[in-house]
């Protein structure tokens, strides 16, 4: 494989990433092709790329901030290069408020499962899962 390729792919996840920290639905939606299949492999759906991008910032607004730590990617490039998956270990942590001054925090950490496909003018993700492998904090925090 190509580590051009690999790195292209990472980049891309990491674009994905800070769109959704800036809460920027407009960036989020171009790192996504036309459907995203939401969810385990045997179990999700694809869901429109626009409203998957909707959804999220939805979730997202809920919080003042969040912040992506995105490490260890292993990309696997099909052997035609129209396909690609990744696994990519996160760390994401979320603060919302209530009243003045009382912050409430989550930092869930797990493994990211996601698909791309290459389309013009690149990589785009049709895949995105997370698998959470721990939750430390306010657990009701829903992201």
């Amino acid at each position: 494989m190509d580590g051009a390729e690999e790195w292209a792919i990472y980049r891309l996840a990491a674009r994905l990433a800070q769109a959704g920290d800036d809460r920027d639905e407009a960036a989020y939606r171009a790192c996504l092709a036309d459907a995203v299949w939401a969810g385990p492999v045997h179990q999700g759906s694809y869901v429109p790329a626009r409203t998957y991008a909707r959804d999220a910032m939805g979730r997202l607004s809920r919080t003042l901030w969040t912040h992506h730590l995105l490490a260890n990617p292993v990309v696997a490039v099909s052997e035609d290069g129209r396909s690609a998956t990744a696994a990519i270990d996160v760390v994401v942590t979320a603060c919302v408020g209530e009243g003045q001054d009382q912050h409430r925090r989550l930092t869930c950490g797990g493994r990211y499962a996601l698909g791309f496909e290459r389309g013009l003018p690149g990589w785009r993700i049709n895949r995105r899962f997370l698998q959470v492998r721990y939750r430390h904090g306010d657990e009701a925090i829903d992201l």
